[in-house]
């Protein structure tokens, strides 16, 4: 008769089905199975969402570029729209505190003859005694208007003070260029 086999089962024995051996053999078997199963189904998941996700990904990119292309091109606007604001703000602010040399002006205009131009008038207020200070640069076709413009400025009873500061002829020219500054007085007279 042939020699039996010895076989090793991991299986409960069948004579012995309620030992702790063969139930916990039994437990592990069937959770073992779920918890497979399981965590195969969070993979498989994992792996199908990873191509959402990078469709996402590669779609958000796309919209991150072309707002950045946005930003790029109207950042030169934004600096433009940047200084035209400071200026409209220096305006206002000039215009709210300006200086107002309306007299000055009406003084100088009854005291020029009438065949003097004005090339250049400069005025502005002097910071460190706060008297109207004004710088003419003017042009005459008769030294007789030169005479009676400087006269005028000197008996003006606005104006403090007259400089000339140059009287010259131009070459192969009939008009001459003066260069003035005046010096009028704090409080002018009407």
């Amino acid at each position: 008769m042939p020699a039996k086999k010895k076989e090793a089962s991991l299986l409960p024995d069948s004579e012995n089905v309620n030992s702790f051996g063969n139930r916990f053999l039994r437990w592990v078997t069937t959770v073992g199975r779920f918890v497979i199963v399981f965590t195969e189904l969070i993979v498989i998941s994992a792996f199908l969402s990873r191509f959402w996700l990078d469709r996402k990904n590669s779609d958000l990119s796309e919209t991150i570029r072309q707002q950045k292309a946005i930003l790029a091109s109207i950042q030169d606007f934004e600096k433009e729209y940047n200084l035209l604001q400071q200026r409209l703000k220096f305006v206002k602010e000039f215009y709210l505190n300006r200086p107002t040399f309306i007299p000055q002006i009406k003084s100088l205009m009854e005291s020029t003859p009438p065949d003097i131009v004005y090339q250049t008038l400069n005025i502005g207020t002097n910071p460190k005694d706060g008297k109207v200070v004004a710088n003419l640069e003017l042009e005459a076709f008769k030294e007789s208007s030169i005479v009676d413009f400087v006269t005028n400025l000197s008996v003006n009873p606005n104006i403090d003070s007259v400089y000339v500061n140059t009287i010259s002829k131009l070459p192969k020219a009939n008009n001459y260029l003066i260069k003035i500054n005046l010096v009028f007085n704090n409080k002018p007279k009407t």
